[in-house]
């Protein structure tokens, strides 16, 4: 155990160095930064520039985190200073030559009721308590473990049955609950979200567009929200997400406009650049 563990180690090590990102920090010129931070993002951005400006990779993937946009509605004062650093980099990186393409892996919104409350749907507590105790298991998506994000609530969850199941009035009775935009049975959300069905519960459930969806109320700890009002994604109205290019697109490719996902900006940035 002890060899592979360490030829693991020595090839992660080995990875590093050939891509150039062993020694971040002293390339970037400062300590990485705390996890719940701005500034993380903006250290993995910076490295990138440095990077292009020294090595010339053919291709980088730079991630950033979503910690301002759950902490900060757009047209915040923390939101537009975050933004600002983030357009003058990747102007940086535009005129280093760079094609810059840039989109999310989803949307955000408010999740809070006028008094700053978060507004929840625990659906495992519903159902249990309907269909009687132990009958479902919920299971929440967003379950990382940067819980002062979000408090691992989001507006998706999927349900397991763990009784013999009567999908269609547990359907029908969470459509009832204030704050539940949609549930569908597992065939039908494969079917509308392109969704694979090994992976998927007996149903789904969708929350509106100001209202998250969780498991039992004691599976999530609000208090790390650090009085900041909820903001989260994983429903229909967090669906759409920049699709920007720093170059045009050649004719082949605007033709493909119609309907694209997040994921085609990989193509859209290697192929379909004019």
């Amino acid at each position: 155990m002890s060899g592979i563990q360490f030829s693991s180690e020595y090839a992660h090590k080995a990875n590093l160095r050939d891509n150039n990102i062993d020694r971040v920090e002293e390339l970037v010129g400062r300590p990485q930064p705390d996890q719940y931070s701005a500034d993380l993002s903006l250290f993995a951005l910076d490295a990138g520039v440095k990077i292009l400006s020294s090595v010339r990779p053919d291709l980088m993937y730079l991630s950033t985190s979503d910690y301002v946009q759950h902490k900060h509605a757009p047209g915040e004062p923390e939101a537009d200073a975050y933004h600002r650093v983030v357009d003058t980099i990747v102007g940086s990186l535009v005129d280093l030559g760079a094609t810059v393409a840039i989109t999310a892996d989803h949307g955000m919104n408010d999740k809070s009721a006028a008094d700053g409350t978060p507004k929840v749907v625990y659906l495992e507590d519903e159902l249990n308590s309907r269909f009687g105790a132990g009958s479902v298991r919920v299971i929440c998506p967003i379950a990382d473990p940067f819980v002062r994000h979000h408090g691992a609530l989001g507006s998706f969850v999927r349900v397991h049955l763990r009784k013999p199941p009567d999908i269609p009035a547990m359907t029908a009775f969470t459509r009832t609950l204030p704050g539940i935009e949609l549930a569908l049975d597992k065939e039908q959300v494969c079917k509308q979200f392109e969704l694979p069905g090994d992976r998927e519960g007996d149903f789904a459930v969708f929350s509106s567009r100001d209202t998250v969806v969780g498991a039992r109320r004691e599976d999530h700890n609000l208090s790390q929200l650090a009085g900041h009002r909820l903001r989260s994604h994983g429903g229909l109205a967090e669906q759409k997400v920049p699709f920007l290019l720093s170059r045009p697109l050649n004719a082949g490719e605007r033709a493909k406009l119609s309907r694209i996902h997040n994921y085609d900006i990989f193509d859209f940035a290697l192929n379909g650049v004019a």
